[in-house]
């Protein structure tokens, strides 16, 4: 029996979905009999454009099959993450062709590898299992719709009616966000079949021992490790809070994205000194970077797809024990409140707010029994061993 996992992104490639995907890779192989085959699909490493890891076109481990498709490189632009994605399902779907898999799982955020999962099933004549990350069809329209309503009203009915064929046709569905079955419930998509198991704490940060902030420095160091892109909208808060705290604050960018240049244009404008940004880290660097720092940094611009939202990188911060800076709103807000003491909510994209945020944390002292607590809870070995049972069952 063979079961093939398409999942666009995967180690040594850097980001959520792909610290995501082998977690859930680990966790099946483990669960499935030895008569069953796991073929991962994914692509050569390339989220970032400077942050380039070569790997194996193939790689076999005992039951687990790797499989990775070389795509043209992008430059954060969406007609060039387009070709690449298209680059990787067609050659994805050729190789599940001859594969004939009896059950496909797919993770996606973006919808186009969910749907690659649905065609691609269909042609088999098997099941499959979708892990939605994101509402695609709101957040496509909501970034639309700043430029033209009637493009952002064309783009939600044409991918909202995509997710409703595809996932009503699901044997199961699973959402890293609470939030996410009523939206598509009240879009017509049966969700009796789903599941919540949302990301969490990778091995990586557990167990670490936050490092004492050296009071006889007077500058205060601030985060932000991530994409740098619409929908997190640093340009439109960062280069203002610290121009107006001044050079008693230090602020760290690292990561890149599709409006890095605006940030970089921003700072540059207004003669700012005191932010510096730096491209993507292996995760053994950036740990060195979250030691070092007094305060970490999270934004998520006031869209209404981002109420529903619960990012990745709320599990990894909480995991630090640093105080957490966090412009939010709606269920990512309130999942902080609930589950993270020392993090400190401001409304997204307001400056006073959001000084008044760092100014009335940054003493704070992190009580160690909340961390453990908060990792105990979110471990990601736990959620995906749980998850990893849950598909078995449909296979």
């Amino acid at each position: 029996m063979k079961i093939v996992f398409f999942t666009y992104y995967y180690p040594p490639d850097l980001c959520a979905g792909s610290f995501r995907a082998i977690a859930l890779t680990d966790a099946l192989s483990k669960r499935i009999g030895k008569n069953i085959e796991l073929h991962i699909i994914s692509t050569h490493p390339n989220r970032y454009e400077g942050h380039t890891i070569k790997a194996n076109d193939m790689e076999v481990h005992d039951k687990v099959t790797i499989h990775r498709i070389s795509v043209t490189g992008h430059k954060n632009t969406m007609f060039s993450q387009a070709r690449a994605f298209f680059q990787y399902a067609f050659s994805a779907y050729q190789l599940t062709k001859k594969l004939k898999p009896n059950f496909i799982i797919g993770t996606t955020s973006r919808l186009m590898t969910g749907l690659l999962t649905g065609v691609a099933a269909r042609r088999s004549g098997c099941n499959y299992f979708i892990d939605l990350r994101d509402i695609f069809s709101e957040t496509i329209s909501d970034i639309f719709s700043r430029k033209s309503k009637l493009l952002g009203l064309i783009f939600k009915s044409t991918f909202s009616f995509l997710e409703k064929k595809l996932l009503n046709k699901a044997s199961g569905v699973n959402v890293v966000s609470e939030e996410f079955p009523e939206y598509f419930q009240s879009n017509g998509v049966n969700i009796s079949n789903w599941s919540f198991f949302p990301n969490g704490v990778d091995k990586d940060f557990i167990g670490l021992t936050p490092t004492k902030r050296d009071r006889s420095n007077s500058i205060t160091t601030i985060l932000y490790a991530g994409n740098i892109g619409s929908g997190q909208g640093l340009e439109s808060i960062l280069p203002y809070v610290a121009k107006i705290l001044g050079d008693r604050y230090h602020f760290l960018i690292i990561g890149d994205g599709n409006t890095r240049k605006l940030l970089s244009e921003s700072i540059r404008r207004q003669n700012i000194n005191n932010i510096k940004i730096l491209p993507p880290v292996s995760r053994a660097k950036l740990i060195d970077y979250y030691q070092n720092a007094d305060m970490l940094f999270l934004h998520l611009n006031s869209l209404p797809a981002f109420h529903r939202v619960l990012p990745s990188k709320i599990f990894e911060y909480a995991a630090l024990g640093k105080p957490i800076i966090a412009g939010l709103s709606g269920y990512s807000a309130q999942f902080l409140k609930n589950n993270v003491p020392y993090s400190s909510i401001f409304s997204p994209g307001d400056v006073d707010d959001c000084i008044n945020s760092i100014k009335e944390i940054e003493n704070l002292h992190v009580k160690n029994k909340n961390v453990s607590i908060f990792v105990d809870k979110y471990s990601r070995e736990k959620i995906m061993n749980k998850m990893a049972e849950h598909i078995v069952d449909f296979v």
